[in-house]
C-alpha cells in the first residue's frame, strides 16, 4: 500500500533563482533515493508538490516540509494511503518540472491514464499551471 500526499503552497518572495534551484536538485536527489515518486513544480509564484511513497517516509518528510521557511500558506490538498499511486508510471523516477514542456508531458500522462482515480483531479489543480505558463 503506497501513500500520497499533494499540497500547494506560496514562495517565500525572496527566494532566488540559485536557492531555488538548489532546492529542484536536491529534492530530485532526495526523493530519487528513497523511491518516493511524484512531481514538483514552481510557478506563478507557487509551489505544486505530490509525493508518493511508503507512509512513515512520507510522514516524515512531509513534516520537514512544512517547516520549510522558503514558502508559506501551504494548502495541503490530499493525504493518504492509496494502491494506485498516480505517478509511480512516470519516468519511473520523482521529476521536477522546470518548463511549460515538462508540464505538458505530465498533462499528456494524465490524458493518458483518466483510469486513475484521481488523474481528473490532479489535471483540474494543473490548470492553472498550463494556462499560466512556467516562469
Amino acid at each position: 500500500m503506497y501513500y500520497s500526499i499533494c499540497y500547494l503552497s506560496k514562495a517565500k518572495e525572496s527566494l532566488t533563482e540559485d536557492e531555488l534551484n538548489d532546492l529542484f536538485s536536491y529534492t530530485a536527489q532526495y526523493n530519487n533515493e528513497c523511491d518516493i515518486t511524484g512531481i514538483l513544480l514552481h510557478s506563478i509564484g507557487r509551489f505544486f508538490q505530490v509525493l508518493e511513497g511508503k507512509e512513515e517516509d512520507l510522514l516524515a518528510l512531509y513534516s520537514k516540509i512544512k517547516k520549510d521557511n522558503r514558502h508559506e500558506e501551504l494548502f495541503e490538498l490530499f493525504s493518504g494511503r492509496t494502491a494506485h499511486p498516480l505517478f509511480v508510471r512516470y519516468n519511473s523516477k520523482f521529476n521536477v518540472v522546470k518548463s511549460t514542456q515538462d508540464l505538458n508531458r505530465i498533462k499528456e500522462y494524465l490524458d493518458a491514464n483518466k483510469s486513475h482515480p484521481r488523474s481528473e483531479r490532479m489535471q483540474r489543480i494543473l490548470e492553472p499551471f498550463l494556462l499560466m505558463g512556467m516562469e
